[in-house]
């Protein structure tokens, strides 16, 4: 063989060596411990969204006692979302870099809102707080000598004004309605004139009450007005959309992965070929050509065989990254987002069938002593025994969630009147109190449950979040009750007419 001949010989070979190399390094296994970080930090900073919105809504309705879970997440969203601003190349996708975006503005917005929310709750959290102990007080001081010294017409007259002033501003922070506002513009209005006939200090005090009163006017609707804007800044919407563009780009690396594999095969058949095609003319190097045959189909059997390892792994974690974003790691319940989504399903199917949709909001009584006495670990068997047993009392087609803390809400369908909710209530808290034991300690707890109810589609046009609202407050009710007890939401609608039962006492 001339020199010339086997240059472009080697040349050749090198060519095809090189095509194989490409095609090979082309067909080589994703990092999927990279695209799961990604879906992870994107699931973990919607859990985060997700929490921030619940706890805004406690802090509208005053179950926070300061505002620092409004600001505790925020400097991990926003480690988070360098994160997800890195993982971008990975997407090579310009719509994924523009939801982004969207999504980087949006929390920026949604921060910025919490902020003005922060701002206008304090104030308007101030003056409630104020209100009804300054209207006692002041009736108070009406029934003394202040009274004694006016006439008995005005007295009456400004104590009728105050009782109607207290009942419609706690009922306009509860619901704000234009008609209901003007109502205590009117009363206020009515109210100014007869301080005339008080001492000073107790016409400072009318003045000082009717401020107040005008700041709760004026704060909750701009409240309100902050609460929507936040609603429509649409984050999870956005996060969602993102979380399904990168599934898109990863699904096309994979898709482009499998194409190159099938080159690699079409391209590992064309050199078999080429490789007999010189075994017959070169029957003398038949050893090295199947050398390089078995090199190839151990080749492909790795690959594979890690393809089908790397597949199972990947299958195996989005199974385990579901569970963690829809169940409570603690007592293995349903979380939050999975329950307002079954909630909302339940709505929707109660509006078709014209049934009822009962939702109970547990708070246990006396677990906070377990925790103190006994230590959190003790305080964890207690939330699992809990679950368990009040999971077991209830049908497959209900569902139990746990909020967090030890806040659980029970979802029942197709309930036959309030008799069949009090009925699970009280099984509830008879499992609860039957919990005498944990970790060896002796416990005492029992249960707190509020209870509201959803019926047709008036149920279902009210939405998820007022019924959760209704239990939460109906909740309240009981504990204020003494405890150990069940209380009705009085917005409770059971599908009959009649008087709906306001409460239940204690077992």
């Amino acid at each position: 063989m001339s020199r010339r001949r086997r240059i472009a010989f080697g040349l050749l070979v090198a060519l095809l060596v090189g095509v194989l190399a490409f095609l090979f390094s082309r067909t080589q296994a994703i990092d999927i411990d990279a695209q799961n970080r990604v879906m992870l930090n994107l699931r973990e900073l919607e859990k985060l969204d997700a929490e921030w919105n619940v706890n805004i809504l406690r802090s509208h309705i005053g179950l926070n006692s300061s505002y620092d879970p409004l600001t505790a997440a925020l400097a991990r969203m926003r480690e988070l979302q360098l994160r997800l601003a890195a993982a971008l190349p990975m997407a090579n996708d310009r719509k994924a870099r523009e939801v982004f975006t969207r999504v980087t503005e949006a929390l920026e917005q949604k921060e910025d809102l919490v902020e003005q929310f922060k701002s206008q709750n304090a104030i308007l959290r101030n003056s409630l707080i104020y209100f009804p102990p300054a209207v006692t007080d002041l009736k108070t001081e009406l029934n003394g000598i202040e009274g004694a010294l006016v006439p008995a017409r005005t007295v009456l007259a400004l104590d009728s004004a105050l009782n109607s002033l207290l009942s419609d501003i706690l009922r306009f922070n509860l619901a704000p309605d234009r008609a209901l506002a003007a109502r205590i513009e009117r009363t206020m209005g009515e109210i100014v004139p007869l301080r005339a006939g008080f001492s000073p200090a107790i016409s400072d005090t009318i003045d000082e009450l009717l401020a107040h009163g005008r700041s709760i006017l004026r704060n909750r609707q701009l409240e309100n007005d902050i609460e929507l804007r936040i609603a429509n800044a649409r984050t999870a919407e956005a996060m969602e959309r993102l979380g399904g563009l990168f599934d898109k780009a990863f699904d096309q690396v994979q898709i482009e992965k499998q194409r190159f594999r099938s080159y690699l095969f079409a391209y590992a058949g064309f050199l078999l070929v080429l490789l007999l095609f010189v075994a017959l003319r070169l029957r003398r190097s038949y050893r090295i050509i199947g050398v390089v045959n078995r090199s190839l189909q151990a080749a492909n059997e790795t690959l594979e065989l890690r393809v089908a390892e790397r597949t199972a792994e990947l299958e195996e974690k989005s199974s385990r990254l579901e569970q963690l974003a829809q169940h409570d790691s603690l007592t293995g319940l349903i979380n939050y987002g999975a329950l307002t989504r079954l909630l909302e399903h339940a709505l929707v199917r109660a509006g078709r069938r014209a049934s009822s949709v009962v939702v109970m909001f547990i708070d246990l009584d006396g677990f906070k002593a377990v925790n103190d006495t006994y230590g959190h670990a003790t305080g964890d068997l207690v939330l699992q025994e809990v679950a368990r047993r009040v999971r077991g009392r209830l049908r497959q087609e209900d569902a139990l969630a746990r909020l967090g803390g030890d806040e659980f809400v029970i979802l029942l369908e197709e309930v036959n009147g309030c008799e069949g909710a009090l009925r699970v209530a009280q099984q509830t808290l008879d499992e609860i109190r039957a919990i005498v034991s944990a970790g060896g300690h002796p416990v005492s707890i029992s249960a707190s449950i509020g209870i509201s109810s959803a019926h047709g589609r008036e149920g279902a046009a009210r939405g998820a979040a007022a019924l959760l609202a209704d239990a939460d407050q109906a909740m309240y009710q009981a504990k204020a009750s003494g405890k150990d007890g069940v209380a009705v939401s009085p917005h409770a609608h059971w599908g009959y007419s009649g008087p709906v039962a306001a409460a239940a006492g204690t077992a």
